[in-house]
């Protein structure tokens, strides 16, 4: 199981995140989330939600793992699937819980506390099938945190920045 204040500790010794870094959500918004998705979240995850759900510092700056992120990785995964008319389906009571490109993780919302993650490639026919990732969420969530590269961001957080001082004009 978590432990909020070992996970709290454990991101602050290896410089991911500050205590004043880490935002969680409202009981509330996780029932509205819940209602939404029509599931009951693990209680691991719910914990996760309520202590770093809007924000861990640099826990995982190139996958969305987030509260605010659920909706669109769902909406993301849905349309690489149809666009693609990939064979793959979910689980019956998966939940998305994190994607970076065509990569996406998710848990299956089974009434077991801990539950593994699973871990699926949609451009990868070899991780098609999906795969288990992790044996519990809790030991994803400390993995993300032992592996966060603190001294590393990806390069897409600068492209807005960039783009402003680029003149991509045509001159003739």
């Amino acid at each position: 199981m978590i432990d909020v204040s070992q996970l709290t500790n454990l991101m602050e010794h290896r410089g991911v995140a500050h205590k004043s870094d880490l935002v969680g959500v409202s009981e509330a918004q996780i029932l509205d989330l819940e209602k939404y998705f029509g599931l009951h979240f693990p209680r691991t995850y719910r914990q996760f939600l309520r202590h770093f759900g809007r924000s861990a510092g640099l826990l995982s700056p190139w996958m969305a793992i987030y509260f605010d992120d659920l909706k669109e990785i769902r909406e993301q995964f849905n349309c690489l699937i149809a666009a693609d008319r990939h064979p793959f389906a979910l689980p019956d009571k998966a939940l998305l819980i994190g994607n970076w490109e065509s990569v996406f993780d998710y848990l299956v919302c089974d009434e077991t506390d801990d539950p593994g993650v699973h871990r699926i490639d949609l451009y990868q026919l070899d991780l098609l099938q999906g795969r288990v990732y992790a044996n519990s969420y809790s030991a994803y969530l400390e993995n993300l945190i032992k592996t966060a590269d603190t001294h590393s961001l990806p390069s897409d957080l600068f492209d807005d920045e960039i783009l402003g001082v680029l003149d991509d004009t045509i001159h003739y």
